[in-house]
């Protein structure tokens, strides 16, 4: 086999093993679905480039999706058990790990990926009323009550896996709602909200938005007062990297990049075609992009030096807009998602403008949420702050 370009170094990777889904969601970033499905041989060379990309680290991760990965169950099964083989053939530690939206969830599954210490990222939208809006089922049985079910059961033996949560602006007066479910009733301590469709957002709905951040602010609010720690991680993330260590006088190292995609993340897709990040194949194919934004082929010795050394060297801050430098979430921003970026506004370095109001209702609502918690000497929160941000 042939092995990584020599002058890259990753350590995790997604793998699309399908284009095909068993749901509709209205905001779906992976465009038409299609019954296209990854084969072994490609599966096996992508955990082969990881291996050899990763060079001299001992750990490396592999997460499945899709489309939804739990329609290809049984080589995710297969996969599994060879690439373990394969890793500690040379070495290394592999963790395999998936984003499912559960409703194809078996006991058979359930027992593998305990036995295997397998992630699993929950995707579920909140309280029922929002997540059947939202994920459209093609089959009755794949509604909320199945997914609420494996919710509630992968949490008997994960209870620290975070909800993924995403909410569309139509459906913002469901929010606090929807976080009060997913803890209350169905017993998640952390929900990962991301928010889409960013130029829906009108003045009127960012408002509402406002005042649903402030409900569940006060839902963590009394849970601290309680003892009892609740995250929804875009308030914990502001609180914890930005508005903690400014009040403690602390320098905070300023983030240049938003994430790791390009360079030590990737994905590959069931044709072996590498990309900077799940996110990338379908925003490029919207705007017309050519091959100018791959990285290449698990199957040839090709690779786009060019846009490898773009991320490598990805500098939010030479590319910055005027009111960046007065937003106080500047120094950790490092301009959003560049996928995102890519899809509204065909530009990698910038964001859409609501992804900016967003983020600074969310930071206004954090700060003060941190000034009554500092203000009360409440103590587990005092604690808590002590615990790095994951």
């Amino acid at each position: 086999m042939e092995c990584a370009p020599c002058h890259i170094t990753a350590t995790a990777i997604d793998i699309d093993v399908t284009d095909d889904c068993n749901l509709r969601c209205v905001y779906c970033f992976k465009g038409p679905k299609s019954p296209r499905y990854i084969d072994n041989k490609t599966a096996r060379r992508a955990v082969d480039w990881i291996i050899h990309a990763s060079r001299d680290y001992p750990d490396i991760s592999v997460n499945f999706m899709g489309g939804e990965p739990l329609l290809a169950w049984n080589l995710i099964k297969e996969l599994v058990l060879w690439g373990r083989n394969r890793a500690k053939s040379y070495g290394k530690n592999i963790r395999f790990s998936m984003t499912t939206n559960l409703t194809l969830m078996n006991d058979e599954i359930r027992a593998f990926v305990d036995q295997y210490g397998f992630g699993v990222l929950m995707s579920i939208d909140g309280c029922p009323e929002l997540h059947d809006k939202q994920r459209i089922a093609q089959h009755p049985d794949h509604r909320y009550k199945t997914v609420e079910y494996w919710a509630r059961f992968l949490l008997r033996t994960r209870p620290r896996s975070d909800a993924r949560m995403t909410l569309i602006p139509r459906n913002v007066s469901l929010l606090a709602k929807s976080f009060q479910y997913l803890t209350e009733e169905i017993g998640f301590q952390s929900v990962v909200l991301s928010a889409a469709d960013y130029p829906d957002w009108t003045d009127e709905l960012l408002q509402e938005y406002k005042e649903q951040m402030e409900l569940i602010a006060s839902m963590l609010e009394q849970g601290y007062k309680n003892g009892k720690i609740l995250s929804l991680k875009l308030l914990t993330w502001m609180i914890k990297m930005i508005i903690h260590p400014r009040r403690q006088g602390k320098n905070i190292t300023e983030r240049v990049s938003p994430c790791g995609a390009g360079y030590n993340y990737q994905m590959i897709d069931f044709n072996g075609n590498i990309w900077p990040c799940h996110r990338f194949d379908f925003a490029i194919q919207i705007h017309n992009f050519d091959n100018e934004l791959k990285m290449g082929n698990i199957f040839e010795n090709y690779y786009n030096d060019k846009l490898a050394n773009v991320f490598l060297n990805f500098n939010f801050k030479e590319h910055q807009k005027e009111e960046c430098k007065s937003c106080p979430i500047f120094v950790q921003c490092a301009g959003g998602c560049p996928a995102c970026n890519l899809y509204y506004m065909r530009n990698i370095y910038l964001p859409h403008e609501n992804y900016c109001r967003l983020r600074q209702i969310e930071y206004k609502v954090a700060e003060k949420l941190y000034n009554k918690l500092i203000d009360d000497k409440n103590e587990t929160f005092i604690k808590d702050l002590e615990k790095p941000f994951n």
